[in-house]
């Protein structure tokens, strides 16, 4: 697997790379992780912090993901997306809904709201 590297990248450069989770068939590819990293506006992130607004607009495109998902999806790990969504849902950007041991997550209103209006 090899990293991604954007050295054009502002306010710095900044290197992503695939990581494995425990579920060891999905690994995030480095053309995935730049993706995702690349679609939240400069805006969001200075809002948010880039990582966080990454966790927002995950959650606001895969409704109901899990934990492992969002962590898959935006290229961080459970713990950090686990610490994200908290935030978020505390923020009222998002909610979180219990399913047996499972956490599913999804945006409110103000969260859609905020994606939808921050350019």
């Amino acid at each position: 697997m090899y990293p991604a590297l954007d050295d054009t990248a502002e306010p710095q450069p900044w290197l992503t790379y695939p990581v494995g989770l425990r579920d060891t068939d999905h690994f995030l590819s480095p053309i995935d992780t730049a993706r995702t990293l690349s679609t939240v506006s400069d805006s969001l992130a200075a809002l948010l912090g880039h990582t966080r607004a990454v966790v927002l607009w995950t959650i606001a495109h895969r409704p109901g993901c899990t934990t492992t998902e969002l962590a898959r999806h935006a290229g961080i790990s459970p713990a950090s997306a686990s610490q994200h969504a908290t935030v978020l849902r505390t923020a009222g950007l998002t909610r979180t809904t219990r399913h047996h041991n499972t956490a599913l997550h999804t945006t409110t209103p103000a969260g859609h709201s905020l994606l939808n209006h921050v350019s």
